[in-house]
């Protein structure tokens, strides 16, 4: 819970695509601070440099600002600061502390990547800036050498933070990438979901209803079984939304759509196709089995009381219409407007009853 409002230090508010990179510059930032921190606690129990210890330790408390600037919403800026105190943090490590031979200067490598993949599309300026101010860095420490660093060491230890360097850079793109993969795939699930699913009621929306049910209905004629659909509308909504209000008629669509989700199975689709108008795609059920599960639909809803905020509750009603596929022409259009016909039956004839397409033809 700690470490979650951490990363999310900045994101309220702010458009799904940006919420992202500042979840990640978040994460960046904690790694970054903690691998500073091991280099500061390295300095001081392993090379005995206090100095250059306490020099590394306000680097570190540096990147912990990142998270800061982005609290108090300055994204962009938070940015900035993180890659100009890594590239001024690099130059200090190499041109100061110990020479090019540790291969701290490296880390410049992250630069880029970080900038391109954190910064907005329309922040040009700032990516390509950084990009090129830490090539030219790089370059520059390439090919100084430090005469007279703070920390002496011994050709086997440089070789050894060397390594460390090069392992760490390797760590933090998987570990970065990884999240950044990760993220990606829980947006297009989140995307998905938006563009498949009512908001209210979480049932399938119109456009998933129609690419579904046009799917199961392909496949009930290629299997030659028997495929039924339900249009279900409720009786006099609007005077539900005028004597309650529209919260109390949001209430009802979503108490409606568990009782009847509750009544199917995993194989059948509940769709909100319209403002109160919902349809039941029922695969492999003959029209009779339909016509029995709509009434019992019916009757649950009819029962169920529906609690209001001030008052104990209300009760509401239904109409239902039913139809089955008659022959292996039949489209998803052909049986919506069927099962239509059925409904505007069910409302001529009283409203709160199940009537089929079969009744109108006979």
């Amino acid at each position: 819970m700690f470490f979650e409002r951490i990363l999310s230090l900045g994101t309220v508010n702010q458009e799904f695509s940006s919420a992202t990179k500042t979840r990640l510059m978040n994460t960046i930032a904690l790694i970054t601070t903690g691998v500073s921190m091991l280099y500061t606690l390295m300095y001081v129990f392993v090379l005995d440099q206090s100095t250059v210890a306490l020099i590394n330790l306000s680097f570190t408390l540096a990147y912990c600002c990142t998270l800061g600037l982005n609290a108090l919403h300055s994204t962009k800026a938070s940015k900035v600061w993180f890659f100009s105190v890594l590239m001024v943090h690099l130059m200090v490590c190499t041109n100061v502390y110990v020479t090019n031979a540790t291969g701290f200067h490296l880390y410049f490598f992250l630069v880029p990547t970080g900038a391109f993949l954190l910064f907005e599309l329309k922040d040009k300026l700032e990516k390509i800036s950084l990009s090129l101010v830490s090539v030219v860095l790089f370059l520059y420490c390439e090919n100084t050498m430090n005469e007279a660093p703070l920390i002496e060491l011994t050709e086997s230890i440089e070789a050894m933070i060397y390594q460390s360097v090069f392992l760490v850079n390797m760590i933090e793109v998987i570990v970065v990438l990884t999240i950044f993969a990760n993220q990606l795939e829980r947006n297009q699930t989140k995307l998905t979901r938006q563009a498949t699913k009512d908001s209210l009621t979480q049932t399938s929306n119109r456009h998933e209803f129609f690419e579904k049910g046009e799917s199961l209905l392909l496949q009930s004629q290629q299997r030659q079984e028997a495929f039924s659909l339900v249009l279900l509308d409720f009786d006099y909504f609007k005077s539900i939304n005028d004597q309650y209000g529209h919260a109390a008629g949001d209430t009802c669509l979503i108490m409606v759509s568990k009782i009847i989700q509750a009544e199917l199975n995993s194989k059948q689709i509940l769709a909100r196709i319209g403002g109160e108008e919902f349809a039941i795609i029922l695969p492999s059920m003959a029209q009779a089995s339909a016509v029995n599960l709509a009434e019992r639909i019916r009757c649950k809803i009819e029962q169920h009381a529906i609690p209001i905020i001030g008052e104990s509750h209300f009760n509401c009603t239904v109409s239902l219409g039913v139809t089955c596929k008659s022959n292996a022409q039949d489209t998803l259009k052909t049986l919506l407007v069927h099962a239509d016909n059925a409904l505007y039956l069910a409302k001529n004839n009283g409203r709160n009853r199940v009537e089929t397409f079969a009744q109108i033809n006979a």
